[in-house]
Order: C-alpha cells, then structure tokens, then sequence
C-alpha cells in the first residue's frame, strides 16, 4: 500500500481542487462538452463546492488528490476521487476506493456513483465489484453492494 493520508479541505484549497479537476476530469469533459472554457468551468465549480465533503489526498505531505463522499444511512456517494495525472495508475485510487468500500460494507450499505461514458475509471470501478445500473447522456450510473462475511465466505459445492 501506497502511504497516503487524507485531511479536511480547507479554504485554502480551492485553487488545488479546481486544478485538480481541470488536470483529472478536464480531458473528459471536454470530449463530453466540447472546448474547456476556463472562466465558465471555474464559476460553476466555486458555486456548487462543497468544501466540507472534499477531504486532500497527501502523499509525503503534498497534496496529490482529493475524494469527496456524501455519507447517509442509506448509501455512501463517491462524489469525487481526483488524483493528479503522475499519480494516475499507481493504485492509489483503488486504495481509496477499496477503503471507501471496506466501510460501506461495515454500515451495510451500497457505494453509489456516476462516471462520464468516456472516462476509463469505469473499468476501475468493475473490477472493484461495481456495476452499472442505469445511465444518463453522458454518465454511466454504478453501485457496489454492500457485502457482508457470509457473502465473502465461499460457499460449499453442492
């Protein structure tokens, strides 16, 4: 396992996390919408943040990502899990996503989530049990169900 930790955003992190989705997302949300267009993107970004879901993925004390979940009673919604483009396919985002997981599967409950059709992060999600339950125009809708230790016991042959 890759040694990251995770903080509360701040208000100083703004910046961080709107680059941060410019360099994660911004490829496919130019492939789904066409040209980036820098002053639009930032003010729909500042409007809808929610500072208080996003925690900072730090590795070495450098900030390297960030993840967003909404908890409720009834599922965990994985907003967000960026992660700066050197740091892209070194298991880092399975890491958070499995421990995203790990504590769905103590509540009881699914991890829900939504992935632009063109973002290869679906196949992420697949091979980390999700599956696709429904989709819209532009994202694919997916779910992870909860699993609890009897459905993680194999099951004798019959």
């Amino acid at each position: 396992m890759i040694p990251i930790a995770l903080r509360p955003a701040r208000e100083g992190d703004r910046e961080f996390l709107f680059a941060l989705l410019r360099d994660a997302l911004g490829p496919h949300i130019v492939k789904t919408f066409g040209p980036w267009r820098e002053a639009e993107q930032r003010e729909h970004f500042f409007a809808s943040l929610k500072l208080a879901l996003h925690q900072i993925v730090e590795l070495a004390g450098e900030p390297i990502g960030c993840l967003n979940v909404a908890r409720s009673a009834e599922q965990l919604k994985l907003n967000r899990v960026f992660l700066l483009p050197s740091h892209q396919g070194r298991g880092i985002g399975s890491q958070l996503v499995q421990a995203l997981a790990a504590e769905a599967d103590a509540s009881g409950v699914p991890v829900r989530l939504r992935v632009f059709k063109v973002n290869p992060a679906r196949h992420l999600y697949e091979r980390l049990g999700f599956r696709v339950t429904g989709e819209i125009e532009t994202h694919f809708l997916m779910e992870r169900a909860p699993r609890s230790a009897s459905t993680l016991v194999e099951q004798p042959a019959r």
